[in-house]
């Protein structure tokens, strides 16, 4: 459409975040797709976005938005399907004893982790907050790890793992070796966004379809029809999941 292209990443932070938006409100730029930071957690730099409206510039949420901006428009993944979607195959396929890895303040990891509690409900299974590691962004590359190691220490018996999503599940998986685990012959793993390395993994990882894709195109598409100011797509789409199934899960005898 002839548009230039500015990328900024906040890594997750809402302090850079703020920083991006005070950045782009001192340019000169015609509208903006934002995946937010920490979209669990109340946004604090509301004015910002209050800026970005009265100075005339459309914004699109991706992949999340703020619980107090649910209003504005957005393009969201059904994560709550897809939690329920990869815990009932694994229910379906005899796992009765199924942690969760979930992250603690996105949006995304609250709604996997409703879908992953309504499968357990829906098959008669009691949810046991015991079996479920919360994370938050600065320690995902150590708390799911030592976690999920911590439960198997205490002596819990488990069958499957549900993580939150590919990296973490490609963390879990040589963390139980290290204990002589083996998966999926002594445990199954499931991940979540079907990135890339998910295909390569050792094994290669079940896990359910993002449609990162479609997620930029609805976004763009959005934004170009309010750029507009003239009536376009719906403002508000959420995109199905999709279940891919390889080789981190094994089937148990009922």
């Amino acid at each position: 459409a002839g548009y230039s292209i500015v990328l900024k990443n906040t890594k997750n932070s809402r302090t850079r975040e703020a920083e991006c938006l005070q950045e782009i409100l001192s340019k000169d730029i015609d509208g903006v797709i934002i995946e937010p930071s920490k979209s669990q957690i109340f946004c604090r730099h509301m004015n910002l976005y209050e800026q970005l409206e009265k100075s005339h510039i459309p914004y699109v949420f991706i992949q999340g938005c703020f619980p107090q901006m649910k209003d504005k428009p957005h393009v969201l993944l059904d994560d709550f399907q897809g939690g329920y979607m990869i815990t009932k195959y694994l229910l379906d396929n005899g796992h009765r004893s199924i942690a969760g890895i979930f992250k603690a303040d996105d949006i995304q990891g609250q709604n996997r982790h409703r879908g992953y509690v309504q499968a357990l409900q829906e098959a008669g299974m009691l949810y046991d907050p015991d079996k479920v590691i919360w994370f938050h962004t600065e320690d995902r590359k150590v708390h799911p790890r030592e976690g999920i190691l911590r439960l198997l220490a205490k002596g819990i018996s488990l069958d499957a793992v549900v993580c939150y999503n590919d990296q973490i599940a490609m963390q879990i998986i040589p963390a139980l070796a290290s204990r002589g685990i083996r998966v999926p012959e002594d445990i199954s793993i499931v991940g979540f966004d079907d990135i890339n390395m998910a295909q390569f993994s050792a094994p290669p990882l079940t896990t359910v379809s993002a449609p990162a894709y479609h997620m930029g195109m609805y976004g763009a598409s959005i934004l170009q029809h309010l750029l507009r100011e003239h009536p376009g797509p719906a403002l508000k789409i959420k995109l199905p999941c999709k279940l891919i199934v390889r080789n981190s899960c094994k089937a148990i005898e009922k």
